[in-house]
């Protein structure tokens, strides 16, 4: 469970503990995902240390933020960590430096992130002023003084969130898989008899594992590495459950793997049970300490668990040491990879867009159908192109007997 702590007291601060507690973490969200809140939260409390502003009283009191502390607030979330950091520094130092000021460079941040920052910090003193509110219940005339200030504050970063609303995608920013041939060149490398594999002969099948798992079922990383062995059913009608376990006890990593999904039940095929079921019983059971914890996939030095950063090393690896490897060829690329591949499985069978969605969205473990959509814009766009193409092609025959 992440906490905000500064580091001048190394104590939580308790209304973000209370907020992320009541508001998020009671929702089931991975710590991960927790985590994030509470750094876009953070840049609300930089901003109180830069300009010697105590947050958490200005809710309490009813003071909130005047209008140009509001839009300070809105322009610093635009700010680099780093940035805001050296700001207060700063402050804290006394020293004016006129010189560094015009010449650094501010790096900022995309519209994205500055709007992910504004909403946990609109949830936050929207979350703690209600609380504030509720209580002031005995004292109407206070109640009602506080809760127009709050609500003209709330209105007024509402504009600034509305402001910074997603812009739907097009189709030049649509995911993208790998190519065809750098496909066919990953399966054939990753064997482990491959004369090009580049990994050690202890670690080869390990990989080919993870590999195959990656690409014939489009799983994240994290949900890769949450796998248990008693998760795997083997056999020929064999099939791994995805399952979600925020805070698992069982789990000795320190950054715990998330699965961001729904929990889900993926088929496998004969042969990936084989590679499966090969993989537990003449690989894994041969590594030591391997038995004291129940994830599938360990690292075959240590036996404990693999970790995230390994596995972005396995796709390191492949990109450095293989030759026409592709440079994005990466895990979540993968995922994109198996999505490219669903959708000409789709249209080959002829399978109905309305059912290429529901099925996408319950092999990916998605909650909305909207996440499907952006593969189907996808399919769209392919099915369209190649319908251009073909027109051309008629014009330029037609073209070319009338000249003859």
């Amino acid at each position: 469970m992440p906490f905000l702590v500064p580091r001048a007291i190394g104590v939580p601060l308790e209304p973000p503990t209370f907020w992320i507690l009541a508001t998020r973490r009671a929702f089931g969200l991975q710590p991960n995902t927790l985590a994030n809140e509470l750094r876009a939260l953070s840049h609300l409390f930089l901003w109180g240390d830069a300009r010697g502003v105590d947050v958490v009283e200005r809710i309490r009191e009813g003071i909130f933020f005047s209008l140009s502390e509001t839009l300070d607030i809105v322009n610093f979330c635009s700010r680099r960590v780093a940035e805001a950091i050296a700001e207060i520094h700063e402050r804290l130092s006394n020293v004016v430096k006129l010189q560094t000021r015009r010449k650094r460079k501010v790096q900022v941040v995309g519209f994205e992130e500055k709007r992910n920052r504004l909403a946990a910090i609109r949830s936050f003193i929207a979350f703690t002023s209600a609380d504030i509110l509720s209580s002031l219940a005995r004292w109407p005339q206070r109640h009602q003084q506080y809760g127009a200030v709050r609500n003209q504050f709330l209105e007024l970063i509402d504009g600034h969130i509305a402001g910074l609303a997603k812009t739907g995608r097009h189709d030049l920013d649509l995911p993208e898989g790998l190519a065809a041939a750098a496909v066919k060149r990953l399966r054939e490398v990753i064997e482990p008899d491959h004369p090009e594999n580049p990994f050690h002969p202890s670690v080869r099948f390990r990989n080919y594992l993870i590999v195959r798992l990656l690409l014939d079922l489009g799983i994240r990383r994290g949900e890769l590495l949450g796998i248990k062995v008693a998760d795997c059913e083997l056999g020929s009608r064999g099939q791994i459950t995805i399952h979600r376990r925020p805070d698992d006890p069982e789990d000795p990593r320190p950054e715990k793997p998330a699965t961001k999904t729904k929990a889900r039940d993926l088929a496998l095929s004969p042969r990936l049970a084989e590679i499966l079921h090969e993989y537990i019983v003449h690989h894994r059971a041969r590594i030591p300490n391997a038995r004291r914890h129940p994830f599938l996939i360990v690292s075959t030095d240590s036996g404990k668990p693999m970790s995230l950063s390994n596995v972005n090393k396995i796709m390191e690896a492949l990109r450095d040491r293989v030759p026409d490897m592709p440079e994005e060829l990466g895990p979540h690329r993968l995922r994109h990879t198996w999505n490219e591949a669903f959708s000409d499985d789709m249209d080959a069978k002829k399978v109905s867009a309305e059912d290429e969605v529901k099925w996408r969205t319950r092999l990916q473990g998605w909650r909305s159908e909207m996440s499907a959509q952006a593969y189907l814009r996808r399919t769209v766009r392919r099915r369209s192109n190649a319908a251009l193409r073909e027109m051309q092609e008629k014009l330029d025959i037609a073209t070319s007997r009338g000249d003859e």
